[in-house]
């Protein structure tokens, strides 16, 4: 998971393969479709790293795409494992144990 999320279209002509948006993830409208984008060659998209997207089935051609990431490691970020926090998973005193050894945080991956 990403605070921002800079997806850049790249390569050859393409039909279909947009990219649907719904709300913001732990936000009153997650879920809710807010609208599409056609990536266009050569042009950068700029999205909250918590909005809920997905590629539409490419139709035609060949759709490539150069995707960066970025994270900010305070406030939450320092105290919660990202892996985590996406799938809603808490933790707390009575699991910590199980929560140490299922986190890809805990000791048994580190």
């Amino acid at each position: 998971d990403s605070e921002v999320t800079l997806n850049i279209g790249m390569g050859d002509d393409f039909e279909g393969g947009d990219l649907a948006f719904w709300g913001l993830r732990n936000s009153k409208d997650e879920g809710n479709f807010v609208g599409q984008f056609h990536p266009v060659i050569g042009t950068a998209l700029l999205h909250a790293g918590r909005h809920l997207h997905e590629v539409k089935e490419v139709t035609g051609g060949n759709r490539y795409a150069y995707i960066l990431w970025a994270r900010s490691w305070k406030g939450v970020r320092s105290k919660t494992c990202p892996c985590c926090w996406l799938s809603r998973r808490q933790q707390s005193s009575t699991s910590n144990r199980s929560y140490r050894n299922s986190c890809i945080c805990g000791a048994t991956w580190n």
